[in-house]
């Protein structure tokens, strides 16, 4: 979203160099920058003790793929806080550990992805009513259920089955 009018005050914004970053909108009565804001997303790759992925099919975002669960990040919130949220929102699983993987951003939702790998004990899903069904598959069945390259899930996958392939010495901290 692009401000035009300061969200303080209410005044017209101008523009004005400010730094590195060109021409920004600038409130002259507030003498603050804004700059352009977009929803931040947390993704989250749940992983059990077998080494099996939680996937949830969400028929609203799609019925050919399954997806890891996700989330927007609310004001005041980490990343981190949203990712182990959603995990217990949406399938009722207490996250253990919570790693940074990668970021990916979506072009045509204007939106910022945030990929994490959560590890978890396998446990029964208690469903929330945004889930219509999850299973525990082995990654590299996942992969074949998943959103084709290209898609943040895809590449999430990609990566943990790499560094598995890798000798214990060699792994990546994903």
């Amino acid at each position: 979203m692009q401000f035009f009018y300061c969200p303080q005050c209410g005044r017209r914004l101008d523009s004005r160099p400010f730094g590195d970053d060109g021409t920004t909108p600038w409130c002259s009565h507030c003498h603050k920058p804004y700059f352009e804001i977009f929803p931040v997303v947390a993704i989250t790759m749940v992983v059990d003790e077998l080494d099996e992925v939680a996937l949830l099919k969400q028929k609203y975002l799609s019925s050919d793929y399954y997806n890891f669960v996700s989330g927007y990040v609310q004001p005041g919130e980490t990343a981190e806080a949203c990712a182990v949220r959603e995990v217990r929102e949406e399938i009722g699983v207490t996250a253990r550990s919570l790693h940074f993987i990668c970021s990916h951003w979506v072009e045509d939702q204007q939106m910022l992805l945030l990929g994490f790998m959560a590890k978890a004990e396998k446990t029964d899903f208690t469903l929330s009513g945004e889930v219509d069904e999850a299973v525990w598959l082995p990654a590299a069945q996942a992969l074949e259920k998943v959103y084709p390259v290209g898609n943040i899930t895809h590449t999430m996958l990609a990566q943990y089955l790499k560094a598995q392939k890798q000798p214990e010495g060699a792994r990546c901290n994903i």
